[in-house]
């Protein structure tokens, strides 16, 4: 680790109490970035569609991921945030498909693009951004030259390619009517792909690559990323159910709504009584557009009734404890450092989240 960018880091870490403090460092920087790449003048409106999800920005947890791991190894701050912005551009056109595909009628505390604007428009100004994206990525692999920037644009490339993949699995799951035809290694395999490793383990590894970390530390990464990726997921699905759309800032009960499968609904099914299963059933048969808001709430609340929400919380929690262990054991070597306590912070961050 250079002295320079160590003591950079330090100064970073010291200012941060916890991993939301942390990325607020950064937010302001990640959206500027962002901005340089996105185009101005005609069509004003087109340009207006495309910067919908960029302006009203997000939490930015992925880019603060890739950011605190290339502090944790000893990356300097300039190289890492453009990396940074392309992972929040990416989950910005991500986000305006998903909620369309999804019917997903709100998004960070506003209308969701394709109900803001004609559907058709919102989807093209999605694949639009992912296309600014490529320049991106261009610039990025230059900017960290060689064999860093060669390894940080295959890193970005397999996780492109895998979270695509796991909206396929997503969709298909969904797509399946009978909730009883559904398993739980289904259900990890279509969140590791979506969640686990494009949320979490895919930007600590950007991260670390910016910061110059050997192949094997990256594959290390993936015993602490991906149970904290299935724990940010698992927290998800219970939000959908718990939130309220003031503190989520996206439709509540969606997972519902679209016949998502989850870990909520595997363990209500493994659990209700034959009479409530098959009303259970009736209900996610039943097209997005015929389920009445009182069908939600039932299904929501014989959630809560069969403890099901509460184990799945456990296994937030669990997989989240996981990765802390995993992190600790594959880092006795590091030495203690406000850096890793907000390594560690971000992975215990991910079960308590309120959104």
């Amino acid at each position: 680790m250079a002295n320079e960018s160590g003591d950079e880091n330090s100064r970073v870490a010291v200012q941060a109490k916890d991993f939301k403090e942390f990325v607020g460092l950064y937010k302001d920087e990640v959206y500027q970035k962002e901005c340089e790449y996105l185009p101005k003048g005609d069509p004003e409106k087109f340009n207006e569609i495309m910067r919908l999800y960029v302006d009203r920005r997000g939490q930015y947890r992925r880019p603060g991921y890739l950011l605190l791991w290339a502090a944790l190894y000893g990356g300097k701050m300039a190289d890492a945030i453009l990396p940074a912005a392309i992972q929040q551009m990416s989950e910005d056109y991500f986000l305006m498909q998903d909620d369309w595909m999804d019917s997903n009628e709100v998004r960070r505390n506003g209308p969701a693009a394709h109900v803001m604007y004609n559907p058709v428009y919102a989807v093209l100004a999605s694949d639009t951004l992912h296309t600014i994206l490529y320049r991106m990525a261009y610039d990025a692999m230059n900017l960290l030259g060689g064999t860093r920037g060669k390894a940080y644009f295959e890193r970005l490339y397999d996780i492109m390619l895998t979270t695509h993949v796991g909206q396929y699995y997503d969709i298909s799951l969904a797509r399946e009517p009978d909730i009883t035809k559904f398993t739980l290694e289904e259900y990890y395999k279509s969140i590791y792909a979506k969640s686990g490793y494009y949320t979490v383990a895919g930007p600590m590894q950007c991260g670390a690559i910016i910061g110059g970390a050997s192949n094997e530390e990256l594959g290390k990464m993936l015993e602490y990323g991906i149970p904290v990726g299935t724990a940010f997921q698992i927290k998800d699905d219970i939000l959908d159910c718990t939130s309220t759309v003031d503190t989520l800032g996206k439709t509540i009960g969606n997972d519902v709504r679209e016949g998502a499968k989850t870990i909520i609904l595997w363990h209500a099914v493994q659990n209700a009584s034959p009479t409530v299963l098959e009303r259970m059933k009736k209900i996610y048969e039943l097209p997005r557009a015929q389920k009445r808001e009182e069908d939600v709430k039932w299904v929501i609340d014989t959630f809560n009734e069969l403890g099901s929400i509460k184990y799945a919380q456990a296994e937030s929690e669990r997989f989240t404890h996981q990765a802390i262990d995993a992190f600790k054991k594959s880092h006795t070597d590091m030495p203690s450092s406000p850096l890793k306590d907000l390594a560690i912070n971000s992975i215990g961050h991910v079960a308590s989240r309120s959104k």
